[in-house]
């Protein structure tokens, strides 16, 4: 019985194990005024099942969020402000190109190659936050938006690793604007 445990245990924990991730790099901070503007660089790597949905004309959506957090002591941290950009990804057989599309902005940019989207995709966000309400950390993430899929293609992705594309929330310290008195 428990060998039997232990290679459910063990096969649950695979399952659970996607190579195709996306993860947070590192990011980038700048004060402007009262404004904190925040740019996060993700590593995205997708399956060949996603490359091959894209290049046979599904749409895929991917989600970048980041929200301001302010810490309390006493109970769950504080939401001050959430932000977050929708792209869609397409591919045009006739031109061979793909297409990266902005939802939030409503802005679209041309690449010749998959990777070189997914490239701009991973670095293409720059959110705005008012530092006049505080904030101790931001919380950052990217995600495949599984339920903008196809309809028939929903139900059968929904337990695939292949796509699983999450980064998870990522908590990002919030750097000091350095003062002309500390220079």
């Amino acid at each position: 019985m428990k060998k039997k445990l232990g290679l459910l245990f063990g096969l649950l924990s695979l399952l659970s194990f996607s190579a195709f991730t996306a993860k947070l790099l590192n990011n980038d901070q700048h004060f402007v005024n009262q404004q904190l503007l925040f740019k996060p660089k993700f590593e995205l790597a997708v399956s060949d099942q996603i490359t091959e949905a894209i290049n046979n004309g599904i749409t895929i959506t991917f989600v970048v969020q980041a929200k301001l957090q302010q810490t309390v002591d006493w109970w769950f941290d504080s939401t001050i402000s959430s932000k977050l950009y929708t792209f869609k990804l397409h591919y045009y057989s006739m031109s061979r190109i793909y297409l990266l599309h902005n939802i939030t902005t409503d802005s679209s940019q041309n690449f010749v190659t998959l990777d070189q989207l997914l490239e701009q995709l991973s670095q293409e966000t720059e959110f705005s936050f008012d530092m006049a309400q505080g904030g101790d950390y931001i919380e950052t993430r990217i995600f495949l938006d599984k339920q903008a899929l196809p309809s028939t293609m929903q139900l059968p992705t929904v337990f695939d690793q292949d796509w699983n594309i999450n980064s998870d929330w990522q908590i990002v310290a919030i750097k000091q604007p350095v003062s002309a008195t500390d220079e």
